[in-house]
């Protein structure tokens, strides 16, 4: 019986590389939050085996606040899928929910941070299915 080995999907970190704060008035702990996380796949031309991960997250409360934050996750693969619908489950579902708590904390830390201004802010957890919108262009990495 031969045993094969399935591709291993290895996590590199997040680098956060943008944020943006804005307070109106010193949050009052009642109002509901509008909460939003957008992932995005960006594949590299010259790299088969690693990709990133764009998170777009938004944390709104009208009249209080809003804070946005742009983290992307590096991953690497340690081999070439043979399996497309395997590779889809690691970057549409894996992928995201490997990178989420280490955004999920920063947002945490950040607003525990901000004195009264904000409280100390925990963000639901999330469960990400569904295909990835793909990012074609490397600018929208850098903004």
């Amino acid at each position: 019986m031969e045993v094969s080995n399935q591709p291993k999907l290895r996590f590199q970190g997040v680098d956060i590389v943008r944020i943006n704060f804005d307070i109106v008035q010193q949050y009052d702990n009642k109002t509901s939050i509008d909460f939003n996380v957008e992932p995005k796949v960006f594949y590299p031309n010259d790299d088969s085996l690693f990709f990133k991960i764009l998170m777009d997250v938004s944390l709104k409360c009208e009249g209080f606040f809003e804070l946005s934050l742009v983290g992307i996750g590096n991953y690497e693969l340690d081999k070439d899928f043979n399996d497309e619908n395997l590779k889809k489950t690691f970057v549409n579902s894996n992928a995201p929910a490997i990178m989420f708590p280490y955004i999920r904390s920063f947002v945490s830390s950040l607003t525990s941070q901000m004195g009264n201004a904000t409280g100390n802010i925990t963000i639901p957890t999330q469960f990400f299915h569904g295909e990835l919108s793909e990012i074609q262009d490397t600018q929208e990495l850098d903004e």
